[in-house]
């Protein structure tokens, strides 16, 4: 029997604070066998459902998450997403539901390797593998994608090749609607096989998994992926500046259709990409009509990847009898296959002349292992204290639980081992902190790249007008005081429009039309008098805001001129009433006199700078003269 598989979800030491349901029955239908698998947000459990008699794997969403609203519809989106597309190439949801506060979700039980294991295991695909693959896949996500839903998370560990031969695609947890909201402002999915677009603005839309597949298909003809780096970082950058190669540079056998196929994929432009799976789908039936000895074997219109049970294995679709040799992976399959007999066959030789007494009430009697998770060193330390006294401590950080509380074991609860066997207590040293990047004054891919690097995630990025930094550029974000944060936080970024456009001195028609294309919204036009800008013209830009970005409202100063006043008669009135009258039109009055401010209110005004009945701008000075 091949390895238990959901999704991303395997056998072995993952995080979890779930208690072990084993031995109870969910709605009254679903009863919990054992532990498969342990995840960030959930457990998943072989299960069997008691109406229809037939094994399913139950996942539920652990306690602490269960209570938290946004972590609950999380997990239910998944279940929708599965729900929606119905297809026999994707991982089937039979049930959800909630008793009393274990949130669940039934899925169909996958037995198999992933498509990483057969990469890993032999390298490149030959044709019929890759487009027997290839074809499962697409026939997939085109259902997907007419049914409004994008994956934004494909890679080869999501590509299930099950122990009956099917080939399934996994692991919905991250998809999204396409009628929502996909430009997230941060990214998702594995860098590796991320589309220029989503590292760039987190936006994922069906050409950004067919991005991904094409990333897929170079790696299923030569074994290797396009871009690898030293860090998350060099490869995001190789992503947004490269242009994906030609697999036939590195296999020369790789079939040349598949090989185009692969170029147009992983255009960086997703405009010169195939909009969706369904026209990537189309090449590859295309090929396979040129090439019909290729075309792998079907049962109703779902792919299957046959991966024979024994080496005399021959299975019989749609009537047609493939010897083994003929099936794509068979050598792989038997190879695996035959290593299993020839381990059974050693150890049923060591069972029945030792393992009586053994393995029945001598020292190698088996024992499980329990579950310890939550638990206080000390208290762990006892429990396990019955089974053996060889308990390592290996403390690791984990985002799930405390310090000091036991995360897990090794081997994991609910394995049998030998008394005495070794234990491992992998205990909690609480979140991992690590330092935000310097980000301000590079450009949002670069940006982007560092975070990812930092095992950080891109949060909120918002663009406004700045006239420190250039356009594009990060001017401002969270995290910059060099306060340390947990691994996986969301690094929020704040992007330079650029300056906001310069409009003093143009016409308001001529300057509304400018920052109204800049993406602004002129709110109102006030007039003032400016000595210095002519009328008609823009004074000033007043933004309504602090921050000013695309769609802000701004208010325009513009200028009616001058402000101008008629010079009066003052000659012959009192120095006091000539000086009060010019002070009051807004005028500036300079007294040429001999006689003491005293006699202001007496002495009479002889001359004056300006004649009577002239136009004078508001602030001017005017010469009154008494003598």
């Amino acid at each position: 029997m091949g390895t238990f598989r959901l999704g991303m979800v395997t056998r072995g030491r993952v995080e979890t604070s779930m208690s072990n349901l084993a031995g109870t029955t969910l709605s009254g239908r679903y009863e919990i066998k054992e532990v498969i698998a342990r995840g960030g947000m959930a457990t998943v459990y072989l299960a069997k459902d008691l109406r229809l008699a037939r094994e399913v794997a139950v996942k539920v969403i652990h306690p602490h998450l269960s209570e938290d609203p946004v972590f609950r519809d999380k997990f239910f989106r998944e279940a929708r997403m599965l729900a929606k597309v119905n297809h026999a190439n994707l991982v089937n949801i039979f049930d959800q539901g909630d008793d009393s506060g274990n949130a669940f979700i039934v899925l169909e039980l996958v037995q198999g390797i992933t498509l990483r294991d057969a990469i890993r295991d032999i390298g490149a695909l030959h044709t019929k593998q890759a487009l027997q693959v290839s074809k499962a896949m697409l026939s997939a996500l085109a259902q997907a994608h007419s049914s409004g839903v994008v994956h934004r998370d494909l890679k080869p560990e999501n590509v299930l090749l099950s122990d009956d031969g099917r080939i399934k695609v996994t692991d919905f947890g991250l998809a999204r609607e396409l009628s929502a909201n996909t430009d997230t402002g941060s990214l998702v999915g594995t860098v590796g096989y991320l589309a220029p677009e989503v590292i760039r603005r987190g936006k994922a839309e069906t050409p950004s998994d067919v991005y991904s597949f094409g990333i897929m298909l170079f790696e299923m003809l030569t074994g290797k992926q396009p871009y690898r780096g030293d860090d998350a970082i060099q490869v995001a950058y190789m992503h947004t500046s490269e242009r994906v190669p030609s697999a036939r540079t590195l296999n020369p056998n790789a079939h040349e259709e598949l090989d185009k196929l692969m170029l147009w994929c992983t255009e960086p432009n997703p405009d010169n990409r195939p909009e969706d799976a369904s026209k990537a789908l189309s090449e590859i039936e295309k090929i396979l009509q040129l090439n019909p000895k290729d075309a792998a074997p079907s049962q109703n219109q779902a792919e299957t990847m046959v991966i024979p049970r024994d080496a005399n294995f021959t299975e019989v679709l749609t009537g047609i009898e493939v010897a083994e040799e003929e099936l794509p992976f068979a050598k792989h399959s038997s190879k695996r296959v035959v290593t299993r007999w020839i381990v059974a066959s050693v150890l049923a030789v060591a069972v029945g002349s030792f393992g009586g007494w053994y393995y029945g009430s001598g020292p190698g009697a088996l024992v499980a292992v329990p579950n310890l998770s939550d638990m206080s060193v000390s208290v762990a330390s006892s429990e396990i204290d019955s089974i053996t006294k060889d308990v390592v401590i290996r403390e690791e950080f984990s985002s799930a639980f405390a310090k000091g509380q036991v995360i897990g074991t090794e081997p994991v609860a609910g394995i049998l081992i030998p008394r005495g066997t070794q234990v491992v207590l992998l205990v909690s040293k609480g979140k991992e902190l690590v330092e935000v990047p310097k980000v301000i004054g590079v450009d949002l891919v670069t940006a982007t790249a560092k975070i990812i690097g930092a095992r950080l995630a891109v949060g909120k990025v918002t663009q406004w007008f700045n006239s420190e930094h250039p356009i594009g550029f990060v001017y401002q974000n969270s995290g910059s005081d060099g306060t340390k944060v947990p691994v996986s936080s969301e690094i929020d970024l704040k992007v330079s429009l650029g300056s906001i456009p310069v409009v003093a001195g143009l016409q308001v028609d001529i300057a509304k039309a400018a920052l109204e294309a800049a993406g602004l919204v002129v709110r109102t036009v006030e007039n003032q008098y400016s000595n210095t800008v002519a009328k008609g013209q823009i004074i000033s830009v007043v933004p309504d805001e602090v921050e000013v970005g695309k769609g802000s409202s701004i208010k325009l100063i513009a200028s009616l001129g001058p402000q101008t006043v008629t010079m009066p008669a003052v000659k012959g009135e009192t120095i006091l009433a000539a000086k009060g009258l010019l002070e009051s039109l807004g005028l500036k009055v300079l007294i040429d006199t001999k006689w003491l401010s005293k006699d202001y209110g007496i002495k009479k005004v002889t001359g004056v700078s300006e004649s009577a009945g002239s136009t004078l701008r508001v602030g001017q000075s005017v010469t009154i003269r008494s003598r």
